[in-house]
C-alpha cells in the first residue's frame, strides 16, 4: 500500500504506464453510455465538470474542487479512484499511483532534460497514439470530443516550485485553511494550491507543462495523476508536523460553502457519497515512502 517515488520505483512506473494505456482504451475499458470513449475519460470530464461548479453559482472563484478548502480531499479522492481501476487494470491490489517528485527536477539546470520525459516514461504519451477525446473549448469554455495527440509545452513559462518552497509551507502553517476559502485566504491549503505564495506550488506545475495540463481538461495528461500525487504528498506531511490542526470549514459554515464543508458531499460523478472527514486519513488508503524530504516527521 504504498506510493513510490516515480523515477526511483521502475517496476511501479511501469505498471502505471500499463495502467492508464489500458484505462484509456475503449476496446479494454469502455465508459458504458458513451460510444468511443474510455473510463480513463470519464475522469476527464468529472475534474471538467468541477470546475464548471461554482460553489456558490454568483460568483467565479470557487468552485466545486478548486479555490476553495475541498481542493486537497477532493483530487486525494479523484486519485483513490482512479488507484483502484488502475489496481484492476494491473491485476494487482498493492499497486498504488506514483508520484513525480518536481522539487528534485527544480534542481536541475535544465529540469526539461529530468528523465520522465524520456519516450520510456512519461515522454511518450505527447505527439504519438495517446489520444486527446475531450478536450476544454477554449472560446466558450465547454468540453468538447477531439481527436488529436497531447499537447505540452515544457519549460516555455512557470517555474517547477523548490523543495525549501514546500517545506517551508508544511513548516511553518499551522492552519489548514481560513476564511473567506477562497484563492484569497491564508493558511497551508491555499499556498499549496497556489493562488499565494511566491511559489505557487501546484499552479506553477501545470503553467510549467503547458499545453493539454494548463485546461479544464487537464487530466487527459497522464502525469497530472503524478502531479496531484505529489500535492497529496505534501498534505500528508502537513498532516504529520500538525496532527493537531482540523480540517475546515465545518458544518456551522454557510451553505453557500456546499462542498467544501468538512461532511458534504465531494462532487463525484459515481454513485457514492464521500466527504471531506473521509479523505482526511490517508493511511487508511495508502503511505508515502517518505515524506521526510518535505518534513521533520517520521512516518
Amino acid at each position: 500500500m504504498i506510493r513510490r517515488n516515480f523515477l526511483t520505483d521502475a517496476d511501479a512506473a511501469q505498471r502505471y504506464i500499463d495502467g492508464v494505456r489500458r484505462l484509456k482504451d475503449p476496446a479494454q475499458s469502455p465508459w458504458p453510455g458513451q460510444d468511443g470513449l474510455s473510463v480513463y475519460d470519464s475522469f476527464v470530464f468529472w475534474h471538467h465538470q468541477t470546475m464548471m461548479l461554482m460553489t456558490p453559482p454568483n460568483q467565479s472563484d470557487r468552485n466545486a474542487a478548486h479555490s476553495g478548502p475541498s481542493f486537497l480531499p477532493w483530487h486525494r479522492y479523484f486519485l483513490v479512484t482512479f488507484e483502484g481501476l488502475l489496481r484492476r487494470a494491473v491485476n494487482d491490489d498493492e499497486f498504488r499511483i506514483p508520484y513525480w517528485d518536481w522539487s528534485a527536477d527544480a534542481e536541475l539546470d535544465e529540469p526539461v532534460t529530468s528523465s520522465v520525459w524520456n519516450n520510456a516514461n512519461l515522454g511518450q504519451f505527447a505527439g504519438s497514439d495517446w489520444r486527446v477525446r475531450l478536450e476544454m473549448n477554449l472560446r466558450t469554455g465547454d468540453l468538447r470530443r477531439a481527436d488529436r495527440s497531447l499537447q505540452r509545452s515544457l519549460g516555455s513559462t512557470g517555474r517547477l516550485p523548490r523543495r525549501e518552497d514546500v517545506r517551508a509551507v508544511v513548516r511553518e502553517q499551522p492552519a489548514y485553511d481560513s476564511r473567506p476559502f477562497n484563492s484569497s485566504s491564508d493558511g497551508m491549503r491555499n499556498l499549496v494550491e497556489g493562488w499565494i505564495g511566491s511559489a505557487r506550488i501546484h499552479n506553477n506545475v501545470h503553467v510549467w507543462i503547458g499545453g493539454d495540463m494548463s485546461l479544464s481538461s487537464s487530466p487527459n495528461d497522464p502525469i497530472f495523476f503524478l502531479h496531484h500525487c505529489n500535492v497529496d504528498r505534501i498534505w500528508a506531511a502537513w498532516q504529520e508536523r500538525h496532527p493537531d490542526s482540523p480540517y475546515l470549514p465545518d458544518m456551522t459554515s454557510p451553505e453557500t460553502l456546499q462542498f467544501h464543508r468538512v461532511d458534504d458531499a465531494l462532487y463525484s460523478i459515481f454513485n457514492d457519497t464521500v466527504t471531506p472527514r473521509q479523505m482526511v486519513d490517508y493511511k487508511r488508503y495508502y503511505e508515502y515512502d517518505t515524506l521526510a524530504d518535505l518534513a521533520d516527521v517520521e512516518t
